[in-house]
């Protein structure tokens, strides 16, 4: 229902859209992913019965897809040789959801590559004919910027909006689990947050490929930079939070860094993905060799 508020045309479709996954994702966390599986597939089901077969693979690739790996992932444990447990790493779930969504950037760069002006001209033709559709007394030379300014970036904001939602929703399922007495895995304490070597390593190949090849291969590696920074955003708040926790005026501090991501995100998210790309590099010297859940 959530999920259709946004197909149906509801006004307040967009909002309520970004919390579909958080009752699967809170299945998951509570019953697994066989649970997850089945709820994804009757949502489908109920979604292609109501507005079509295109909005059920929307579904099952904006709702399903981030809550069945999150369910999967999380879930996992083992125990020390002192009989303690150790849960898979946030961090870990947080990469798990970074590929899947470079993995759809790569698979939609795929889909647009037979575009007779390539992948940038597929994409500005799309952005171009949404202005149609939203924008329709907008004047051309405005036209013409807007689509100018959207096209470099668009498929990257796409997959980080996604991969943003996932995370909230995450978060949320497992916050509320905790508070109505019914997770399965303890709080993890995200102040602790670590992440494996790949995505900066992802990063560095992705940020020389956007600045030095041009065509295709430049335009979709920028954007899958773009996409990368994000856990290093996570991580650069992780760190912000822990620094803040040593201090008075923690919610002073956290409110103006909050406040800031929402009121110039783009500038502002950058300054913490360098603060996450910063901690990364010292953590990785210090890091504990099991990897650690980080359970609070």
């Amino acid at each position: 229902m959530l999920f259709l508020s946004l197909a149906k045309g509801f006004g307040s479709g967009i909002v309520l859209s970004y919390l579909a996954p958080l009752p699967m994702m809170m299945i998951g966390l509570w019953a697994g992913a066989a649970a997850t599986l089945v709820a994804a597939v009757v949502g489908a089901a109920a979604v292609a019965g109501t507005v079509g077969g295109v909005s059920a693979l929307l579904f099952l690739v904006a709702t399903a897809l981030p809550a069945l790996v999150v369910a999967n992932r999380s879930l996992l444990w083992r125990e020390n040789q002192d009989g303690s447990i150790e849960w898979y790493p946030p961090g870990e779930v947080l990469a798990w959801l970074t590929a899947i969504g470079l993995a759809l950037l790569l698979c939609g760069a795929a889909l647009m590559a037979d575009h007779p002006d390539g992948v940038r001209g597929f994409v500005a033709e799309m952005i171009g004919k949404a202005l149609d559709l939203i924008a329709a007394e907008l004047p051309p030379d405005r036209r013409a910027d807007a689509v100018t300014w959207w096209t470099p970036l668009f498929p990257a904001m796409t997959v980080v909006s996604w991969l943003l939602m996932a995370v909230a929703n995450a978060c949320g399922a497992q916050a509320l689990l905790v508070r109505m007495g019914k997770n399965h895995r303890p709080k993890p304490a995200y102040r602790e947050l670590m992440l494996p070597n790949w995505p900066a390593a992802a990063l560095a190949v992705t940020g020389l490929l956007g600045v030095a090849a041009g065509g295709d291969v430049g335009f979709v590696a920028a954007n899958l930079a773009v996409v990368l920074l994000v856990p290093f955003v996570f991580l650069g708040l992780a760190g912000i939070h822990r620094f803040a926790a040593t201090k008075p005026q923690s919610r002073l501090i956290l409110g103006l860094v909050y406040g800031l991501l929402i009121l110039a995100f783009g500038w502002a998210a950058i300054i913490v993905a360098l603060i996450g790309l910063v901690r990364f590099w010292r953590l990785r010297f210090r890091r504990p060799s099991s990897g650690g859940g980080m359970e609070g």
